[in-house]
């Protein structure tokens, strides 16, 4: 249990997201440049020059590498503050240690000569509350970590530090490879007038992915093929449905898990997977044909194969390979099927390993499942729709802090201990493999490498191929062992890293298929949402919701689907396209798509 314990918050560790911070709006313009406060403190081993003025190229793109010590130790020592927003996080402290006194305070003032000190922690839940009462008496610390939109606000109210200097002069190699080339998009989002305000941590689109999980071991006994188009999953399909793949001698099996009482704003009846077969793409805006921007499901070109999809999802209905009472089902229910042997096909994401279905092998150890790419449907090759950069939360310095630098230092350093395969210390400050502690979460300004988990599955790729894990860092070197110790002796807490790091039948497996035959679809459309959208769009949400339900039930044709079209347009469609191309024509109208080739 500790084992099957370990493999889910391992999971939770490589997926984070910090959390959120608010903000007050405000006029702009008032923005402290940091490349004149970070001249003020003094160095101890510097390297020669460290106190000159910089005067050089102002892009991480035209400066491959630092121009003073990334890991330069300040003596005397200086002292920073910060807050931690979720102390009630999966981590806890040796006897002796605390929030204020721990591996990670001793350190920073160790190697960096930085202290960092509390202005107040809380639980994740008293966040948001404790930010604001912050932020509305100006008593503010000198770094932190926000959301994009408190971002934006703490951007418009002139409370953010200007670190273009300073990530230019001390953002490590490794820093600053993950900020630049195709991971640009993240920085993106904390560049203003071509200034950087924040450090930002995200994920790329090699990092994930959504998929199609399958039930092998009932594809094992009904001796059926890997699909690779929708026919051949439809003869999938059936087989659960008819060859009574449990084995019980009952008629009391499906296809889909599917559920539909409890949609939210990103679930679309029938998860991202499934409209992918069929070259739509919810929750992005791709370039079109015509070089227009255009809603995933419901622009001009979109619409007609989201019609195909839901047609073939009623028609999924009315055979029985989805269960005739998913749309009173929620989350719960569904995964309940999943786990009594139900049904064998989920549309699901590349974590599908870690949760839910490592959960089912609770139940039935026996049971296995494997991840095969979105199948071909009657469009064109299938395609996943993914954002090229996926921000989590920024890491930002106030307007007062006296060495914004320090936070690009404190930074490099969380990377070289965490994240960089060369240096990283991973079981002392990350997961620890014995007790599952996940100390990390004890570190207020966490940064992630976008693309840690695809370069892990490269990398436990070749060492599966090769059988010599010497190559192998900290972290990717347990994974490989974890995987390992499910394939030699079914241990299920090595389950969830078989399924999702090794080379064959695995998420990121997946993963790297969409990559390397550039089966990915961008979003295009990389700010915030406008005030329009978030007022409107839960509304056409609702009505979509509403309609799909009805057509994929039989209660209503596919002609609903037209109806909802127009009020779409009518209520939010029109409006938010226009902004959309609006926005895209001013920053220059180069699309992702052609950028990543």
């Amino acid at each position: 249990m500790k084992k099957r314990l370990l493999a889910a918050l391992l999971a939770a560790a490589l997926v984070f997201s910090c959390a959120a911070c608010g903000g007050d709006g405000g006029s702009p313009g008032t923005q402290e440049s940091a490349s004149e406060s970070s001249q003020t403190g003094t160095e101890a081993g510097s390297q020669a020059g460290e106190d000159e003025p910089y005067d050089g190229p102002m892009t991480l793109e035209e400066v491959a590498s630092p121009t003073k010590d990334p890991f330069g130790k300040y003596d005397p020592p200086i002292t920073v503050s910060v807050i931690h927003t979720a102390n009630d996080g999966a981590f806890w402290f040796p006897e002796g240690d605390s929030i204020e006194e721990n591996i990670y305070t001793r350190r920073y003032e160790e190697e960096l000569g930085i202290k960092y000190e509390f202005k107040w922690t809380c639980p994740g839940s008293q966040a948001t509350e404790k930010v604001n009462t912050m932020l509305a008496s100006g008593d503010l610390p000198d770094f932190m970590s926000v959301n994009r939109t408190d971002f934006e606000k703490m951007y418009s109210a002139g409370l953010l530090a200007d670190l273009t200097v300073p990530m230019i002069e001390y953002a490590s190699e490794y820093t600053r490879n993950y900020l630049t080339g195709e991971f640009a998009y993240l920085l993106d989002a904390a560049t203003k007038d071509g200034k950087y305000y924040g450090l930002t941590n995200g994920f790329s689109y090699q990092d994930g992915g959504d998929m199609i999980w399958l039930r092998k071991d009932w594809m094992d006994k009904l001796k059926l093929e890997v699909p690779t188009t929708l026919e051949e999953l439809e003869a999938v399909m059936e087989a659960f449905k008819t060859q009574d793949p449990d084995g019980n001698g009952e008629d009391d099996t499906y296809a889909i898990a599917m559920n539909a009482s409890t949609q939210n704003a990103y679930e679309w009846t029938l998860n991202n997977a499934f409209f992918n077969c069929f070259n739509a793409y919810p929750n992005i805006w791709y370039e079109n044909s015509k070089g227009e921007i255009e809603h995933g499901l419901f622009g001009e070109e979109a619409r007609e194969h989201t019609r195909a999809a839901l047609e073939k999802a009623a028609e999924y209905y009315a055979d029985g390979y989805i269960s005739q009472d998913f749309a009173t089902m929620d989350f719960d229910m569904h995964n309940e099927d999943i786990f009594n042997g139900k049904c064998g096909v989920v549309f699901g994401d590349v974590w599908g390993a870690y949760w839910p279905l490592i959960l089912h092998l609770d139940i039935d150890p026996e049971a296995d499942w494997i991840a095969v790419p979105v199948v071909d449907a009657s469009f064109d090759q299938s395609k996943v729709g993914r954002d090229a950069a996926q921000v989590q939360n920024i890491l930002v310095a106030t307007k007062d802090c006296e060495h914004p630098e320090a936070l690009v230092k404190m930074t490099n350093l969380y990377h070289d201990l965490n994240n960089n395969p060369e240096t990283m210390e991973f079981e002392a400050y990350n997961t620890n493999a014995s007790d599952s502690n996940q100390i990390f979460l004890c570190y207020p300004l966490p940064i992630y490498n976008p693309s840690f988990n695809y370069e892990g599955f490269l990398a436990i790729s070749e060492a599966q191929e090769s059988g010599n894990t010497d190559s192998l860092c900290e972290a990717y070197k347990l994974f490989y062992d974890q995987a390992m110790e499910y394939e030699n002796s079914k241990d299920s807490g090595g389950w969830p890293p078989y399924r999702s790091y090794l080379k064959n039948d695995t998420s990121l497996s997946v993963v790297d298929n969409y990559v390397k035959n550039k089966r990915i679809v961008f979003n295009e459309y990389t700010a915030e949402q406008t005030p329009f959208m978030i007022e409107n769009e839960p509304t056409v949400k609702k009505m979509y919701d509403e309609m799909a339900i009805q057509v994929i039930t039989g209660k209503a044709d596919i002609s609903a689907f037209d109806q909802f079209l127009e009020n779409w347009e009518e209520i939010y469609g029109n409006t938010a396209s226009e902004e959309v191309n609006s926005w895209f024509q001013e920053k220059g109208g180069v699309s992702i798509q052609s950028a990543m080739g």
